[in-house]
């Protein structure tokens, strides 16, 4: 009894910042209950500084966490019963969730979004929900923290109360509630075989092996369908631009990266522990997202929709190096989620401050925007060059280090499924051009229908958005460092 409450009250000090920001969820919950003036313009100033000073504060002692060596964290802890699992991974990938919330807290503040009070006690629940997926290597805790996630998404979805939230709001759920189900008969299949919930164990490798190669198959594509749906991965990707088109922008460029980059740890963890040949499966789950969202996109007249598509394609790059099952691929990986971070938050915030202009995010409207300011202009080609992965902008270097690593692991394998996803990779990057390059095409070549007049963005905005495009930049130019840290998990 005593070697357990030490072990409870060990894992609970080295979880204290999680528990600490759980803590501030309460007191936001009681000031948001006890409040009486909730609409007024100082109490959303309240809570956004409140909540940003709680996360840069956690985000810098997840920073500091990384640069502890004495910590061992490079073998990780397994906490509360190897319920948790923390390590040098996991505190990366949290540092990168609270970078995306510090972002979108920023982008409502800045554009001046109107939101309730609630949003801030669900989306710091949200973000507790994501701390806890990053750390999970247990079956039933994965389960409980991607519903936790996914109930605070929907709720976020369908809070701006409009028709179309909430028509987008029921399918999310409906598509939710059906990739959980089936996440959770594939776990009580993996149950059954391995008689462990611990996916990462050397037992759950050795008794997986033991089972038929093809029931093995099933179970862990079953498993892996609500971690699919949070990635918007084909067969679970139907929701997206829905969704996307219909919430509040903030929401959907949280939505669109931070949960993705969750779900990337785990699968990372889960392929590196499969004990079966899992490749074929993985390679059809990313030729049928690149497919998908890249000639779906083609068509969309919808920027915010666009972009709903172009994150189904983008979550088929974010598995190839996966695919490529070597240390480059799981590194390219991460690199690859990294960068897309700040492009994806950069690309959210142009179409915002285009639409405080136009009121719109159809692509008709943005005719001659890139004339009436040129900054927003070039920050369009910049933004959409680096979706494509072009130079010189970080997007052709993460492109660039998974096609490598698929590239390493086929001359490896001799499979020829490598090779197929990294031809059709190519060709669907060269896709990509045609509906990425639409926007800065209609900003800057398309004429405006009344004349040109210059359009002001405001310099905190302005502020705002070249921070990202520095960021963006610069990795192209000098990636050696964000290597050097990833080289390291």
């Amino acid at each position: 009894m005593l070697e357990k409450l030490t072990h409870i009250l060990f894992s609970a000090n080295v979880l204290l910042p999680d528990f600490l920001f759980g803590f501030s969820f309460l007191v936001i919950v009681a000031i948001i209950a006890f409040s009486k003036k909730l609409d007024s313009e100082n109490i959303y100033n309240f809570f956004n500084v409140l909540i940003i000073s709680i996360l840069i504060s956690i985000g810098y002692v997840f920073y500091s966490y990384l640069g502890i060596q004495e910590q061992n964290l490079e073998s990780g802890n397994s906490l509360f019963g190897d319920l948790i699992y923390l390590d040098s991974k996991s505190i990366f990938f949290k540092l990168l969730i609270t970078i995306a919330a510090i972002g979108v807290l920023l982008h409502v503040w800045i554009v001046g979004y109107k939101v309730m009070g609630e949003f801030y006690a669900i989306f710091v629940a949200l973000i507790l929900g994501l701390y806890i997926l990053t750390m999970t290597n247990n079956l039933l805790m994965l389960y409980v923290s991607i519903e936790m996630v996914s109930i605070c998404s929907y709720i976020l979805v369908v809070m701006n109360k409009g028709k179309s939230n909430a028509e987008a709001g029921i399918k999310y759920l409906l598509f939710g509630a059906t990739s959980s189900a089936v996440m959770l008969y594939g776990i009580s299949l993996l149950y059954g075989m391995t008689g462990t919930l611990n996916f990462v164990g050397q037992e759950f490798a050795a008794f997986l092996g033991q089972n038929p190669a093809w029931t093995a198959n099933v179970a862990i594509f079953m498993t892996i369908g609500g971690l699919l749906f949070k990635l918007s991965a084909a067969p679970f990707h139907s929701w997206t631009p829905d969704v996307y088109e219909a919430t509040p922008t903030p929401v959907v460029a949280f939505l669109s990266i931070a949960p993705k980059a969750a779900v990337v740890l785990i699968l990372i963890r889960l392929f590196s522990s499969l004990s079966i040949d899992f490749k074929l499966i993985t390679a059809v789950i990313i030729l049928a997202s690149l497919t998908i969202g890249n000639f779906s996109a083609l068509w969309q007249t919808n920027t915010k929709r666009m972009l709903g598509y172009s994150t189904i394609a983008h979550a088929g790059f974010m598995l190839v190096g996966l695919l490529a099952t070597n240390m480059l691929g799981l590194q390219a990986t991460i690199f690859y989620v990294t960068t897309y971070l700040f492009i994806t938050l950069a690309a959210f915030l142009l179409v915002d401050l285009l639409a405080l202009k136009t009121e719109s995010y159809e692509l008709e409207s943005l005719k001659g925007l890139g004339q009436e300011n040129i900054f927003l202009g070039l920050a369009a080609v910049t933004i959409m060059v680096a979706l494509v992965g072009l130079p010189p902008t970080v997007g052709f270097t993460a492109k660039l280090l998974i096609f490598t690593a698929l590239w390493e692991g086929y001359q490896t394998s001799g499979s020829s499924i490598l090779l197929i996803v990294l031809l059709f990779g190519l060709l669907n990057t060269a896709i990509s051009i045609f509906y990425y390059l639409k926007i800065p095409f209609y900003m800057i070549f398309k004429e405006a229908k009344i004349g040109v007049k210059f359009y002001h963005v405001g310099i905190l905005r302005k502020a705002f958005l070249l921070f990202f495009l520095c960021v963006i930049i610069y990795l192209f130019f000098s990636p050696a460092k964000l290597l050097e840290v990833i080289g390291k998990l």
